[in-house]
């Protein structure tokens, strides 16, 4: 199974008072989400990363990527204009539940494997087995692309109801705070009956040939980059 899996692309509008805030003279903080939309982040943070060849050991160091991030993040603004293809910022994710907010993470690719759990999930998507893969992404017909951020493999499921049963003691208090508690599908009470599944994605070390990864950088440049798309009048997306 192949699911191209769309969700919100846009980036949340820089104004201070509005979701930003300042602290002092030079740091700025783009708050956990409390929006009714989810928003996509770039971002920098430390990851394992490999280049074309597949068999090479991954390495570990500061990363480029865009993806999703609900919590907090320290925001350096980039002034791009062209903001459909490029970022209005670097975001630096940090986990705090000082200044917490109600929107979740999700796909959520921090950790030691990538997970999702309620995105869209409905249908065939709560029936997924290993090797299904999955592209989250964004579709603008305006440039006729399909912006990817995340291709995820799936490893593994969960039923909520035993996510909810267990109390998640299988999962780190990061995602349980930034995800699971957000929901009432998995923690955040009242729990009810549904047929979510919690799937965690293949990781390089279960199978260094066929694996989730988010494309990524190991520089930004001074505006960042373009994410990875594929073009929406190619054959190969026709025939796909």
């Amino acid at each position: 199974m192949k699911v191209q899996l769309n969700h919100p692309g846009t980036q949340k509008p820089i104004k201070i008072g509005k979701g930003y805030i300042k602290i002092g003279n030079d740091i700025v903080i783009r708050e956990w989400n409390n929006d009714k939309v989810h928003y996509r982040k770039f971002m920098q943070h430390n990851g394992h990363f490999i280049i074309n060849e597949i068999d090479n050991v991954p390495k570990y160091k500061e990363l480029f990527y865009w993806g999703e991030w609900e919590g907090n993040s320290f925001f350096k603004n980039l002034n791009n204009k062209d903001l459909k293809k490029y970022p209005n910022g670097i975001h630096k994710p940090f986990h705090s539940t000082q200044f917490r907010g109600t929107q979740n993470t999700d796909p959520y690719i921090f950790g030691d494997d990538f997970k999702y759990c309620i995105c869209r999930q409905k249908g065939q998507l709560t029936r997924l087995v290993m090797d299904d893969l999955i592209l989250f992404g964004t579709v603008l017909p305006s440039l006729n692309k399909f912006y990817i951020d995340t291709v995820f493999v799936i490893k593994s499921s969960d039923l909520s109801t035993n996510v909810q049963a267990s109390n998640g003691v299988d999962y780190s208090t990061v995602y349980k705070e930034e995800t699971l508690e957000q929901l009432n599908e998995y923690l955040n009470p009242p729990t009810y009956i549904n047929n979510k599944k919690l799937y965690k994605g293949k990781t390089w070390w279960d199978d260094n040939h066929y694996f989730s990864f988010v494309p990524i950088k190991l520089k930004s440049g001074n505006n960042g980059f373009e994410r990875l798309y594929i073009d929406l009048n190619s054959p190969l997306y026709q025939l796909s």
